[in-house]
């Protein structure tokens, strides 16, 4: 039965069926896992409730996983590249290129990936497991990585046009990488640390840790579904940024943050937009958590 409900939240992830539509078949589903309950009046209260509350989390629902799901399919195009397994990367990487990650889980196995700004315009990647393989290919202008088991660490060189990672399980993690990246995973947390550029990372069942500084710039999002988000921002960096929960708090602190607009504190959907900095057109950071609280906190740099 978990597995059916499962499967409903993500055909309203991805837009097959609607939230009113999803309502009625979790409806049914209860219904059948209870049975027949004789001399009793219809639950049109809990019904109504669970209707509005999936109507209000529903497009929160397919901004959150949808892209998660939709990250899952779109490797399905890579299917036919002819890999080969090889124990270690490295490379000069041209110009222009893209770099996708595949993280696809092998049962029983453990797997991250840790990603690095590289030096020079070589791209390095290693596992910490001898026993593990990189599997390596080439389409088109992507440069392609899959990983199903070990920790994977990439030295990305500033010549990338961008990276994308997609992750069935595990954690990722970004630390000075100085070209746009999107990151996405099934079953961990996302940290992504002072990056140069735009960003979008989004989970389902972590948390997301963000620390940017003035070499950040490019609008950029996150979301997770079952965790929390801490934003940590250093040397004033100015920043414009869009907060909304459902299910936890927003707290705001840091140097002089200006809260432009709040609304539902104390409800189960809240609202923060608050601006740091003194730009008059700020990069923007729009953050989104389904079950989590939201925490930003600013300081100058020591």
């Amino acid at each position: 039965m978990a597995n059916e409900k499962e499967r409903v939240l993500e055909m309203v992830a991805d837009g097959t069926i609607t939230a009113a539509e999803g309502v009625k078949l979790l409806e049914a589903l209860g219904s059948s896992s209870r049975g027949p309950e004789l001399g009793r009046a219809p639950r049109r209260k809990r019904t109504n409730h669970t209707r509005s509350m999936l109507n209000e989390i529903g497009p929160m629902i397919q901004a959150t996983m949808g892209d998660v799901f939709k990250g899952r399919k779109s490797f399905d195009a890579y299917e036919s590249v002819d890999f080969e397994k090889v124990k270690s990367i490295s490379e000069e990487i041209e110009e222009g290129r893209d770099l996708v990650i595949h993280g696809d889980v092998d049962r029983g196995e453990n797997i991250s990936v840790f990603l690095s700004r590289s030096e020079d315009s070589t791209l390095r990647a290693s596992l910490d497991n001898e026993e593990a393989c990189i599997e390596s290919g080439n389409r088109d202008n992507k440069r392609i990585l899959v990983l199903r088991s070990g920790k994977l660490s990439v030295e990305v060189p500033d010549s990338l046009a961008s990276v994308n990672v997609f992750s069935k399980g595990g954690g990722i993690s970004s630390s000075n990488v100085n070209v746009p990246v999107e990151l996405k995973t099934m079953g961990g947390g996302i940290e992504i640390f002072k990056p140069g550029d735009r960003f979008s990372i989004k989970t389902m069942g972590g948390g997301l840790n963000i620390s940017l500084d003035k070499s950040w710039h490019g609008d950029s999002k996150a979301k997770t579904m079952g965790g929390g988000i801490s934003i940590h921002l250093v040397d004033d960096v100015p920043v414009l940024v869009s907060a909304t929960t459902l299910g936890g708090s927003i707290n705001v602190g840091g140097n002089n943050p200006e809260i432009i607009s709040e609304s539902g504190h104390g409800h189960a959907k809240s609202k923060v937009t608050v601006l740091y900095g003194e730009e008059d057109e700020p990069s923007k950071l729009a953050v989104t958590s389904m079950g989590g609280g939201i925490k930003i906190e600013g300081e100058a740099d020591e």
